[in-house]
């Protein structure tokens, strides 16, 4: 799954979404998704995947459990881990963290 792919089903929610920051401070809520890490692998001397951990980090005024849901449903092809619930108290916002893995083929050139 490419991140084009990740941004299009994130946007199905129809909150704000960007890669990993937005230009513009946001109303709550809103998302942001980015790449956490990455290896490559291969076999035969040819690098042919790339195992690619996405997080997705969701900003709420209130626990949100529905909106919760749906990002975990967008996802359910995958295994998510979820981390502990953050109260960001500077920011008086509640932060959800979601993430999971992806194989990329490495095209050939």
């Amino acid at each position: 799954m490419e991140l084009s792919e990740i941004k299009a089903k994130l946007s199905t929610i129809g909150i704000p979404v960007a890669y990993m920051k937005f230009s513009k401070p946001q109303k709550l809520p809103f998302m942001v998704y980015y790449e956490s890490g990455a290896e490559v692998k291969g076999a035969d001397h040819y690098n042919l995947i790339r195992d690619v951990n996405i997080t997705i980090e969701l900003y709420t005024a209130v626990k949100d459990v529905a909106l919760e849901r749906e990002i975990e449903a967008l996802f359910r092809d995958r295994e998510i881990e979820r981390s502990v619930d953050t109260y960001l108290k500077d920011e008086n916002m509640f932060m959800a963290v979601f993430s999971f893995n992806t194989i990329q083929p490495i095209e050939e050139e």
